[in-house]
């Protein structure tokens, strides 16, 4: 009786070992699988941001480090696995420190890089100058109203460097949008009661583009009468 509860005991000890032994395989599995699937997630998000950046014509300076070392890490982990699928438990190398883990700091930095190259676009095409003349403009009662809706554009298009567009063509689409109603605003920027040679110098002014012989005794009357000729600064191009 006893060799029996022994025997059965020993069948039961034996049962549970190989359960547990398949339970922390199952997790391992699970494991690998988490850590394969994140590393795949970033690495996938990262080509296609880089390709639509791309495609819009948005350079981004950006080379991975050690690339084909890490593809050529892929290539053995594949085949190992594929003709012993424990081999996933037993690497021919630390799959997390020097595999997983290195190809999400690729994928982040990738994206770093990614951001920073379409802030830098961003910035290029909101390079309207400087705010000081808008800002003496904007003391001017005959010119708020204009005043007003350029900064609102040039506010909409510094949001757009804010962070990457899922559609970079349609983002740049919106941009030229705001840049060309920028230019149109300035351009249309008037007010009745004052010299059109005042506006004039102003309009060029806003854009680097006003020539020393605009610069008429009553434009620098006007400017002195609002207190805006040190809103003005003379450089050579």
């Amino acid at each position: 009786m006893l060799l029996d509860r022994a025997a059965t005991l020993a069948t039961k000890i034996n049962t549970y070992q190989k359960l547990k032994n398949t339970a922390d395989e199952a997790s391992q599995f699970d494991t690998r699988a988490k850590q394969f699937e994140t590393a795949s997630l970033l690495m996938t998000r990262l080509r296609a941001t880089l390709s639509a950046l791309a495609e819009a014509g948005v350079a981004v300076d950006f080379e991975p480090n050690d690339g084909l070392g890490y593809a050529d890490k892929a290539r053995a982990l594949r085949e190992a696995i594929k003709a012993d699928p424990a081999k996933v438990n037993d690497p021919p190398f630390d799959i997390k420190h020097a595999f997983t883990d290195r190809l999400n700091g690729i994928a982040i930095a990738g994206h770093k890089a990614a951001s920073a190259a379409w802030k830098a676009y961003v910035d290029k095409r909101a390079a309207f100058g400087a705010d000081d003349v808008l800002s003496a403009l904007g003391q001017v009662p005959q010119f708020r109203v204009s005043v007003a809706r350029i900064r609102q554009i040039r506010s909409e298009v510094a949001a757009y460097g804010a962070s990457l567009p899922a559609d970079p063509k349609a983002a740049i689409a919106s941009l030229d949008s705001l840049v060309s109603q920028h230019e149109t605003a300035w351009k249309s920027l008037a007010a009745t009661d004052i010299p059109p040679s005042v506006v004039a110098f102003i309009r060029a002014a806003a854009s680097s583009d006003a020539r020393l012989n605009s610069y008429t005794p009553e434009v620098q009357t006007w400017l002195e009468s609002h207190k805006l000729l040190d809103a003005f600064r003379i450089k050579l191009r």
